[in-house]
Parts: structure tokens; sequence; C-alpha cells
């Protein structure tokens, strides 16, 4: 579904990402995990096109995305989840959902003319119902506490309708009663959607156990490669998380 093959960054002399490698299966979910600094974020920035890429090619599908806008890389599948939210604090989450939905069908133009389409609310209701928002559905976004802001910025990614999902740090911030519930929400989603999930997360207990596949990252490289169980006990992983690395 996503293949990253040999992509290089470097800022002012010091490479970001070093010959990354990287291939997704469909309907899959995965994890990318490092140290602070190790490029995970570089990565996802190079696969959304928020950067540009050096050296190497992305592919979503049979599809070329290597350096295109960040326009035309969501328009062929993939979307974006951020750290920090990113939604319309001064909206409803059943209008940010809406707006998100119209921006994709129709762009920018004459969104407000088509802001009572049937289909339009019919489907921001299920990405409601998908997200876990339908209880704060009327709720100013502003107002709403961190974890369904998180899930806002999900369902906004949702609304893009994206083949290939990327959740930086889906739990940054969040008690670990609420990042469990976070997790639980994000696993539930994706067994409903089935689609390519890679996610960038700290916490190992909840890489473990809902990655299908880990990538670990230092110093800019994969390091190791493999399932929870082949990770736990790569003495190359251990080394890394015992010391440093570069984000």
């Amino acid at each position: 579904m996503l293949k990253i093959r040999g992509i290089s960054k470097s800022f002012g002399g010091i490479k970001a990402t070093d010959n990354v490698s990287i291939e997704l299966k469909p309907n899959s979910i995965n994890a990318l995990i490092g140290p602070n600094g190790a490029g995970k974020t570089t990565i996802f920035n190079l696969i959304t096109g928020k950067i540009s890429i050096d050296e190497g090619k992305i592919f979503i599908g049979n599809n070329n995305i290597t350096n295109l806008k960040e326009t035309e890389i969501t328009h062929l599948g993939i979307a974006r989840a951020f750290q920090i939210t990113n939604i319309f604090p001064t909206l409803s989450v059943k209008e940010s959902i809406k707006m998100a939905l119209l921006a994709k069908i129709h762009g920018l133009n004459n969104m407000w003319d088509r802001f009572s389409s049937h289909s339009v609310n019919e489907e921001a209701n299920n990405i409601a119902e998908l997200t876990g928002l339908k209880k704060v559905y009327n709720t100013i976004s502003s107002e709403l506490s961190h974890g369904d802001q998180k899930l806002l910025d999900i369902a906004l990614a949702l609304a893009l309708k994206p083949k290939v999902l990327l959740l930086d740090e889906p739990t940054a911030g969040m008690g670990p009663e609420e990042r469990w519930e976070m997790i639980k929400r994000i696993k539930e989603l994706w067994q409903k959607t089935k689609m390519t999930v890679l996610f960038i997360e700290h916490d190992m207990d909840i890489v473990f156990d809902i990655a299908q596949t880990i990538f670990v990252l230092q110093q800019g490289a994969v390091i190791a490669k493999g399932t929870p169980k082949e990770i736990k006990k790569n003495q190359a992983v251990i080394k890394a998380y015992l010391g440093g690395g570069k984000k």
C-alpha cells in the first residue's frame, strides 16, 4: 500500500533520515518507534509532502508521490492526524467534520452552499459514530476534552477518505486511563475501516498491544523491523532505547 524506497533528508549537513525503506501492507496497523530525534516526525513530513525528499522515492499503490504538493498527496489517499490537534476551534464537532468533507469533495469554493447536503450530513454522522464523537456532536471544538479533541483531529483526517492514515503520537498529553481509551478507539477504528495505519508512539505497552509490524529508527536509519515478539528480543533495539538518538 505505502512503499518508501531509500529516502534520505539532510538539514544543514545533518542527515535526519538515512536511506530509509519501509513497506506497509494493505489493511495493516504499524508502529514507527525510536528515541527522541530518531527521525520519526521527519518521515511523516516526507510522506505527506510537508518537506521535500533529497533522495529516494515514495509510492502509494502504483502512484509515485515523491515531492508532490501536500494537497496532491492528500487526494491520492494519505491523511495525517497531528500530535498537536489541528481543529476548527470555533465550530462544533458536526460543523468541523462537515467542513472537512466538503473541502475534500468540492474544494473551498461554494462550500457553504452545500453545507446542508443530506449526503454530507449522513457521512459526517457516520464519521462521528466511528470515532465515538456522537456524544459531543454539537459541542464547540475548543470546549472538548483533550482526548475528544484528538479524536476530532482523527475524524477530520477520516473525512479525507484516506487509504493510509498517519497518527503522530495519538496519546500525547494523556493520562494512563485516557491513553488506553484512545488506543481502544483506534483499534476499533482500524478494525472497522481496514485502512492502513502507521502511528508514532513512545509508550511501548501500547505499541506492543496493537501494532502488527514495528519499524525502529535510530539516528535517521531503520535498525529493526518485525512483530512485537521479534522487536522485544532484538538486541539492537534494546541498545538503542538504552542510549540516545535524532526526531
